[in-house]
Parts: structure tokens; sequence; C-alpha cells
């Protein structure tokens, strides 16, 4: 996988320097970091696309059809398809080729199947979502996930956030092995910025839609394997817990924005038996790491 740059501080590289190096060892930290991270930015992108597809049909009234982005083009292209599953569900089936919903382009099929009594945004209410065909800059993806939504206090859009055991990650290419493994258990979504809350749609006084760009606010461990190597089993953790950048206090979920190329701000911690912990900081379109525990406030 590749991220755009990776910039390790200063910090990072005492910490490093401080590190056993072992010049059999193939498989380095800045791998590690970049392949956990560029998963991270996958599944989210698709949790995303969902989220959106589910709020999409609902804007319609749950309204069967197919619906065609005004921005088709006959080589680029992504329709959204509602259809009654069964009598109890409805699914929507987002299809995409060479689509670039964000710094990253989408080929392929997902599936969203939801309670079809205009389930969105309800409480306790669940969507399954499935992947079929599905590729990320040309990496084939592959996974089912669950996402049920949770009425916050605060009004903000909340979801706990399930990724399924068998939920893979392939290396470019045509029939390519599995680069990463990845499993989430109730993980948590917030959308801490964007779109309003139901309880203030109906009293816009401007009668103006909510155009600001979503931030979604992640927290939760993701484990795996990478290159099917049972000696490289990790886990990715994500926390609430603050830390500081530049002496300024942040706090450590992860915050997914469309203009990032990785996340815009939020630490993570992966785990390897073996070998140092590896912290790293988003930083939107680069990130800091170092193989030793960072000090958290």
């Amino acid at each position: 996988m590749k991220i755009q740059k990776i910039i390790i501080s200063v910090i990072a590289c005492v910490a490093l320097s401080q590190c056993k190096k072992d010049s059999e060892e193939s498989y380095s930290n800045e791998n590690i970091v970049i392949d956990n991270a560029q998963a991270s930015l996958y599944f989210h992108t698709v949790f995303r696309e969902a989220e959106d597809a589910w709020a999409f049909i609902h804007s319609k009234d749950y309204e069967k059809g197919v619906y065609t982005d005004p921005a088709n083009t006959s080589a680029v292209y992504k329709t959204t398809s509602f259809t009654a599953e069964s009598e109890t569900k409805d699914s929507v089936f987002i299809e995409y080729h060479d689509w670039k919903p964000n710094h990253v382009t989408l080929t392929g099929r997902i599936i969203v199947v939801f309670d079809n009594d205009s389930s969105y945004r309800k409480d306790g209410k669940t969507a399954n979502v499935i992947l079929s065909g599905f590729s990320i800059n040309g990496q084939n993806v592959a996974g089912e996930s669950t996402m049920r939504y949770r009425k916050a206090a605060n009004n903000n859009d909340q979801y706990t956030y399930t990724l399924l055991n068998g939920s893979a990650i392939c290396e470019k290419g045509n029939s390519m092995p599995v680069l990463i493994s990845c499993a989430i258990a109730n993980a948590q979504y917030e959308r801490v910025k964007g779109s309003k809350p139901l309880e203030s749609e109906e009293d816009d006084d401007e009668g103006e839609e909510d155009d600001e760009d979503d931030v979604w606010a992640f927290s939760g461990t993701m484990s795996g394997m990478l290159h099917n190597d049972p000696n490289l089993k990790y886990t990715n953790t994500v926390t609430a817990t603050p830390y500081m950048l530049n002496d300024e206090t942040k706090n450590g979920r992860v915050h997914f924005t469309k203009d990032c190329r990785t996340a815009s701000e939020g630490i993570s911690q992966v785990r390897i038996s073996g070998r140092p912990d590896i912290v790293y900081i988003y930083v939107c379109s680069y990130i800091y790491f170092e193989s030793t525990t960072l000090h958290l406030k």
C-alpha cells in the first residue's frame, strides 16, 4: 500500500535510533505503519460510503429505483439502486467504476442491507454491509461489517461498528496474496462535524442544506495478520486518551475527513508479539511514528 508520504518527527527519530536493529528483519516498522494506516482508511471509506447510501435513500423517501450520480461519465461512474430484498429487509446496491470520492479510487459493489421501516438514524437499527468484487486503488478488498445506530445525548450520530473476521486487503493486482487481514469488534464512530442531527433538520430557519464536510471520530481495536504470517499477528488500538502534539492537547480518537489522505488527527498503537510497540500520530497528509510507547497524558 502507498501513502503519499510519511514524516518521522525528531522525537521519533531519537526513539528509533535507540531500538535494536535487525538486518534480517524484512518487514519494517514503516511498512507496518503504512499498511495499518491504509487498512484503517480503506475500511473507513467503506463505512462512509455505506452510511452515505443509507442516508441518500432515506432522503429519497425509500422510493425504489436506480439513481445515477450527476458527475457520471461513460468511463467513471457511480450508481445507487434501491430495492426490496424481502418483506422485512431493504437493500441499497452501490456500483462503482473508477469512482474517486476522496483520494482513493473505487471499483465494484457495496451492498447495504437494513430494516425496511425507514430505519435510518433510528436508535438500535442495524445495517449490514457486504463487499462484492470490490477494490480500492486496484487492491481487492473483501469483507462484511455491521453498523448499529445509537442515539446520543449530544444528538451527534453515533454507530457501533463491527468488521467481521475474514475481511482482508490484497496486494495490488489480480489474484494477489492477502496483504493484511482485519477484524474490528464493537468500535465506535461519532459524526463530530457535518450533517445536522435529525432534531434540527426541520428547524433550519434558512432552509439551507448543510454542505459542510462530515468528520467521523473513530475509537476501537483492529486486529489481524500481515502477509498471512503467524509471527505478524497485530492489534491496532485507537482510544480517546488525549495526547500532546506541538504543545497542544488533542483527543486520541482518529478523525477522518474527505480532505485528508490519511486522517486529520488521532493516535494509534500497533502491537506485534516480540516487537516494540509502534505508536503513530495522524496529521492529515502525513504521519509521525515511533517504536516506543508514546507518553500519553
